[in-house]
């Protein structure tokens, strides 16, 4: 990634774009990234996660990530996809908590329940 540009804040603001929501250009290269689903896994949680996104059904984790470590969350899955084979697995969906799209690594999310 030697070619990031780094924008400073008074090129955004004189083209008017405002520096606060505008994402860092390596979070843009990850989002433009092919997603490749996963439907099937030996990870028990990832099939958990998988059946609970199957179902429609809402799944409620602790996620150590984020801007808030340790809190959890109450999600509608949408997909569990990897960007490469040995890469990591990451699960898409609708965050109730923050009532927003959201996308958590596999590896950050704890103590998982599917909630009918």
């Amino acid at each position: 990634m030697k070619n990031i540009r780094n924008f400073r804040t008074e090129d955004l603001i004189r083209i008017g774009l405002d520096p606060k929501l505008c994402p860092p250009e390596r979070l843009l290269y990850w989002l433009i990234k092919p997603r490749n689903p996963i439907l099937a896994s030996h990870d028990p949680l990832a099939r958990m996660l998988i059946e609970g996104m199957l179902k429609n059904e809402p799944v409620q984790f602790i996620y150590l990530g984020g801007s808030k470590p340790g809190s959890p969350r109450k999600v509608i899955i949408s997909q569990v996809f990897q960007h490469g084979p040995d890469g990591r697995v990451y699960v898409a969906g609708y965050c109730q908590e923050r009532a927003a799209n959201r996308v958590f690594a596999l590896d950050l999310i704890m103590v998982l329940g599917a909630w009918n």
